[in-house]
C-alpha cells in the first residue's frame, strides 16, 4: 500500500461513502426547510446552526465520507442556510425588512426588497459559505477522523 492509497479515502471518501454523505445533507436540509417554512423553527444567525455545521463535518470525518464531499456538503449547507429564508419570502410576497426571510448576518444592514435581500443571500451563500465549509470542514472533518481512530484501535 502507497501513500496515496491511505490518503484517498480521506481526499474523497470510501465507496460511495461521499455521495451518501451529500445526500444525507441534502435530506436534512429539506428537513430543516419543511421546519422553516411551518415556522417551527428559524434560520437565524446563532450558534445552535454552526453546532449543526461542526456536526455535519464530524460525522462526516467519522464515516470516512472524504473531506471534499464534507467541504461540499458544508458548503451546500451554508448556500441553504443564506438563501433559503430569502427565496421563501421573495415566493410567498412575505418579505419585510428585518424579518425571518432575511439571510443570517451580524450586522444590522439590510436591503429595500425581496430580490435583492435574495440575491445579496446568493452572494454571501457563495463566498462565504466557501470560506466557512472549508474551515469548519477542514476541523471538524479532523475531529471526527481522530474520533474514529481513537475508537477502532
Amino acid at each position: 500500500m502507497n501513500g496515496l492509497d491511505r490518503v484517498r479515502p480521506h481526499v474523497i471518501g470510501e465507496g460511495w461513502r461521499g455521495g451518501l454523505f451529500l445526500l444525507a445533507v441534502i435530506a436534512l436540509s429539506l428537513l430543516f426547510s419543511g421546519g422553516f417554512v411551518l415556522e417551527i423553527l428559524d434560520v437565524g444567525f446563532s450558534l445552535s446552526w454552526v453546532v449543526v455545521a461542526f456536526g455535519i463535518a464530524i460525522v462526516a470525518g467519522g464515516v470516512r465520507a472524504g473531506l471534499l464531499p464534507a467541504i461540499g456538503s458544508l458548503w451546500f449547507f451554508a448556500f441553504w442556510w443564506y438563501t433559503f429564508p430569502p427565496l421563501v419570502g421573495y415566493l410567498t410576497g412575505d418579505w419585510e425588512a428585518a424579518s425571518r426571510y432575511t439571510y443570517p448576518r451580524t450586522l444590522g444592514y439590510g436591503y429595500d426588497s425581496a430580490y435583492h435581500e435574495l440575491m445579496g443571500g446568493i452572494n454571501r451563500g457563495v463566498r462565504s459559505g466557501l470560506s466557512f465549509a472549508l474551515f469548519v470542514g477542514t476541523i471538524g472533518y479532523s475531529i471526527g477522523t481522530a474520533v474514529a481512530w481513537f475508537q477502532h484501535d
